[in-house]
């Protein structure tokens, strides 16, 4: 049998709680920066008892994005939530469907704020999608001035005047991206 390199049972137990300590928070731990990665989930005073309703809160927070340890702490909350009978919700009706989707429990960049005894998360994930679909339509946008430039029309329009014609400048950057229309 090949060895594992571990000479006792000790050595082993006592390098994979090393290991565990340097990806995960213990709950009183402070974050390194404002903000961290952790699996959350919607307050239920059901589940959760009394505490700040229509919250995310924090059910585990990590030092770094070790996708193992995520996924099987994330299948293990799923496959708590699917034993638990308590799908009402006070603030969402479609609480159920909310809780059952396979996305639910999910790593998410958080802000941490301890609240009322309460690890509560304020979800900052959804700006990165915000963000990349807007950078997304302005590539497009610049994709279709490149098309417009190998047009014979402005190649010749570039030729007479020095400069292209308006419609072949892509316009938007990363200054104002985010800029409402």
């Amino acid at each position: 049998m090949p060895s594992s390199g571990y000479t006792s049972d000790s050595d082993y137990y006592s390098e994979s709680e090393d290991s565990y300590s340097e990806i995960v928070y213990e709950p009183e731990e402070p974050c390194e920066s404002r903000f961290c990665i952790a699996l959350c989930d919607l307050h239920n005073v059901k589940i959760h008892g009394p505490g700040p309703l229509g919250h995310y809160l924090v059910n585990c927070r990590y030092k770094i994005l070790h996708m193992d340890w995520i996924s099987e702490t994330a299948d293990f909350i799923r496959n708590e939530y699917r034993l638990l009978n308590s799908y009402r919700h006070e603030l969402y009706p479609n609480y159920r469907n909310i809780v059952l989707r396979e996305n639910y429990i999910k790593p998410d960049i958080v802000e941490y704020i301890d609240k009322d005894g309460c690890s509560v998360a304020i979800i900052k994930t959804f700006w990165i999608k915000i963000i990349q679909r807007a950078w997304q339509n302005v590539l497009k946008k610049r994709e279709e001035a490149l098309n417009c430039r190998r047009n014979l029309s402005a190649i010749y329009y570039k030729e007479m005047n020095g400069k292209w014609p308006l419609y072949c400048y892509a316009v938007g950057g990363i200054q104002g991206l985010l800029r409402l229309k």
